[in-house]
């Protein structure tokens, strides 16, 4: 996120000095609003229809690039589902996944796809949620339909589902995160803006990451604050894990390629681990074998690596100069219960 802002912060003093970069940016964005408001027309009007699966469907998603926590979000639904007797399947869009198509990234017994097919954020659900399904595809109506005829499940979670409208919801969850808000109000690429801010109306409820809901209180829907938990450590060379205060003390060097790296090194340092490095790479990013020389070169400095889930199953099994551990979340949720109540699908006498 902060490479974003600084794009749109250089993109705003070139558009205010009429530099043409910025303008250039500014039409891009125009142009991108017209397309929104151009499906936006042709679903109010009945030219494209959205359509309906079989059984509950609940959508984890935001109005803004970067990270506000969609993965452990989702992770944490479908664990609370499991837990509680339903039988969940995750539908992800797979981004950055060379797949194509509906591809089963796990069958809720074995994983049958690998980081780079799936894209790391199914993959990563996958390792964490050994008994739900997870499958990608960008169509998910049809990878929906897939799921029910494979799986049968009774809840559908999308990930990184609130733009896709073709798709109703029993349950639309948008995520913000109290940092960033909707960042600077504008559109990609003059803003972090995926969507206009008046899209929040079609949640349901939303989840704040790290912060109050106060600024949200004018939309009238339920606001759940949250922030992330440390869970564990995981040896990424033998998956054992380690428990949290293994690294208290210890010289640690954090790398993360993620969103918002600096709430992952904020972890460790509550941890108390003494971090003596940060590399940070961009979102998604994909580990070549300068960037893994580059880590071991550092190897000197500190006694441990650690770093993010989404990390961890790209750089399993890299040779890194030290120990290496992926460090694994769970979210707390403020007013827990009156969340999964929101979640949990109808008694089957109801529906």
């Amino acid at each position: 996120m902060d490479g974003i802002r600084k794009k749109i912060e250089q993109c705003m003093r070139e558009e205010e000095a009429g530099a043409l970069p910025g303008l250039f940016l500014s039409t891009l964005s125009s142009v991108y609003s017209s397309g929104l408001r151009l499906r936006s027309l042709l679903y109010r009007s009945g030219f494209r229809r959205t359509k309906r699966l079989p059984c509950r469907v609940i959508s984890v998603g935001n109005l803004t690039v970067g990270g506000t926590g969609k993965t452990p979000v989702t992770i944490h639904i479908a664990e609370f589902l499991k837990k509680n007797n339903a039988r969940p399947v995750i539908l992800s869009r797979g981004y950055k996944g060379s797949s194509k198509g509906v591809t089963v990234v796990s069958d809720g017994k074995g994983i049958l796809a690998e980081p780079k097919e799936a894209g790391d954020e199914p993959y990563l659900m996958a390792e964490r949620l050994k008994s739900v399904p997870v499958i990608t595809g960008a169509d998910r109506y049809r990878a929906g339909l897939y799921a029910i005829d494979k799986f049968s499940p009774d809840v559908i979670i999308l990930d990184d589902g609130f733009q896709h409208i073709r798709l109703e919801r029993d349950v639309n969850i948008l995520l913000v995160d109290s940092t960033e808000g909707f960042g600077n109000g504008r559109l990609l690429p003059r803003g972090v803006l995926r969507e206009p801010v008046e899209a929040v109306r079609r949640a349901d409820l939303i989840m704040v990451k790290d912060g109050t809901g106060e600024f949200l209180k004018g939309y009238n829907l339920p606001v759940f604050e949250f922030s992330y938990r440390p869970l564990a450590l995981r040896d990424m060379d033998n998956a054992i894990e380690a428990g949290l205060n293994f690294i208290a003390g210890k010289k640690v060097i954090a790398i993360a390629g993620i969103a918002n790296p600096s709430s992952f090194f904020k972890s460790l340092a509550r941890l108390n681990a003494n971090v003596v490095r940060t590399v940070s790479f961009p979102d998604h990013h994909g580990y070549t074998s300068p960037d893994i020389n580059g880590i071991r070169a550092l190897s000197k400095e500190a006694q441990l690596i650690i770093t993010t889930e989404k990390d961890g199953v790209k750089l399993k099994g890299q040779s890194l100069g030290l120990p290496a551990f992926s460090l694994s979340i769970d979210v707390d949720v403020k007013d827990m219960e009156k969340f999964h109540a929101l979640i949990l699908p109808p008694r089957r006498a109801e529906r």
